[in-house]
């Protein structure tokens, strides 16, 4: 059982003018909290909270509160099946509301589906070759991008499915593709010719090109504030870019071998990297010299992923298992999920934190006990490698993405 009054959940002002960054605040400690006094007390340290919007405010604590009374989830049916596409699926990606869903292939589309009914809404129609990497500006989700085999990124209109802008620039593969969760306008790439990019998204303008790596780019990752992209390569490096000054800030070296997966915790503050030299390590940014703690696998390790407090480490590995490991402290080895029958290539937290959802070759998925590392269900019913799943926002619901064309829907 999980105490979700443990947890820090955030308040994400979302303004109708995307000049304005999302705000995060931390709140709801406890049962007992006073909302009225917790309004006047955000609105003492953040000027964007004036006293026209305290009524909203309020409200949407009030729904927060309300949330975290609501039992966790730990029990999921098969609601959909999405027949997608007729070639191999690449990617695959929730809205924020969990009711659309876009997918990749490699028949050269995106599509943007209804969750409720399956059905395809729209093919995003344009790239020359493999769409790899597809993603949302979240929370507004009113745009889509997409990066492709063709060298090329692309914005597109979810609702009419016209491209908006083609960036250009990349000479190889695209392989990830994510917005700037601070200035939406802005969007980073990453590519098979060993460099990453920032592209005004409205403009098509290249601003900044990262180009100091010495092998493929295989994510980049802005942290919340916009300001810094973290890059993994093959060169067994990754390296935090500062985005006002176009020049990197740090390179992180210890691994040896090629990184398959970097990322930040919630507060940035921590960096997580994972290689196929069987570890992953924790990076302190304020002190990249050295990494603050190692985690093994008897395996390469393919993904890594933090809880949404930061306090938990998730990594998933060629050896069939997955560890969770607590972050605080003396970074400890928490449980080891133990129970898929080939290697372990996806893991991602609940939103509140308690379960643990992984993807395996073994065609399944699976739902653990994130502090217990017992597994509370396995997805069952694709017939081929299980190689995406994710939570929704609200995390009520799942989605899975298979090698056998299609994605499924639990609720």
């Amino acid at each position: 059982m999980i105490d979700l009054f443990d947890l820090t959940p955030r308040l994400v002002e979302e303004r109708s003018n995307s000049n304005h960054p999302a705000v995060a605040i931390t709140l709801l400690s406890n049962y007992s909290c006073d909302l009225q006094v917790l309004t006047k007390q955000i609105a003492s340290t953040e000027p964007l909270i004036t006293q026209e919007v305290f009524p909203q405010v309020t409200e949407i604590l009030e729904k927060l509160q309300k949330k975290l009374k609501e039992p966790v989830k730990t029990k999921f049916y098969l609601f959909k099946t999405l027949q997608t596409h007729i070639l191999p699926l690449t990617n695959v990606c929730f809205d924020k509301s969990g009711k659309k869903c876009i997918t990749g292939s490699y028949d050269r589309t995106c599509r943007v589906w209804n969750v409720e009914s399956g059905d395809e809404e729209k093919v995003l129609k344009g790239h020359e070759n493999v769409v790899f990497s597809v993603a949302y500006n979240y929370p507004r989700c009113d745009r889509i991008l997409t990066g492709s085999f063709d060298k090329t990124a692309k914005i597109w209109n979810p609702v009419s499915g016209n491209c908006i802008n083609t960036l250009w620039g990349h000479t190889a593969e695209i392989v990830g593709a994510e917005f700037n969760p601070s200035q939406c306008e802005l969007v980073a790439t990453c590519s098979m010719d060993n460099t990453a990019r920032v592209f005004h998204s409205e403009t098509g303008q290249e601003v900044n090109l990262f180009a100091d790596h010495s092998a493929e780019v295989i994510s980049a990752r802005f942290n919340k504030d916009g300001n810094l992209l973290l890059t993994a390569s093959f060169d067994e490096t990754a390296t935090v870019w500062d985005m006002r000054s176009k020049e990197h800030a740090v390179v992180i070296r210890g691994h040896d071998a090629e990184l398959s997966n970097a990322v930040w915790n919630f507060q940035c503050n921590l960096i997580a990297t994972s290689s196929l030299d069987r570890t992953a390590k924790i990076w302190d940014l304020r002190r990249l010299e050295d990494p603050q703690a190692t985690a093994t696998h008897k395996d390469e390790v393919l993904d890594v992923a933090f809880n949404c407090t930061g306090t938990r480490l998730a990594t998933g590995s060629a050896d069939c298992t997955a560890k969770v490991w607590d972050v605080t402290g003396n970074f400890e080895l928490v449980t080891i999920m133990a129970g898929h029958t080939d290697e372990v290539s996806k893991v991602t937290f609940s939103p509140p934190g308690g379960l643990l959802l992984t993807a395996s070759a073994d065609k399944t998925a699976r739902i653990w006990n994130s502090g217990t590392g017992i597994c509370t269900q396995t997805l069952a019913g694709h017939d081929g490698e299980v190689f995406s799943c994710s939570f929704n926002y609200s995390g009520d619901a799942i989605i899975t993405a298979s090698k056998d064309n299609t994605c499924k829907i639990w609720r």
